[in-house]
């Protein structure tokens, strides 16, 4: 049982060594995964709800659920 342990730790930890050699050393920037930072979802026009409510509020003097 132990050695099934040390092994999945081991093979956790070069997983994650290997994530970070292709994350910091090529250059390349972890993907943002806030829907209204991420530029993906700007070109589908997808946005938070946050900001969705807080723009119908102001736009058409929304009163809100309640």
């Amino acid at each position: 049982m132990i050695k099934v342990t040390i092994l999945a730790v081991i093979i956790l930890a070069i997983a994650i060594l290997l994530m970070a050699v292709f994350l910091f050393v090529k250059g390349k920037e972890f993907p943002k995964t806030r829907i209204g930072h991420n530029k993906k979802m700007k070109e589908k026009g997808i946005e938070c709800a946050f900001s969705q409510d807080y723009r119908a509020y102001h736009q058409k003097k929304w009163k809100g659920p309640y």
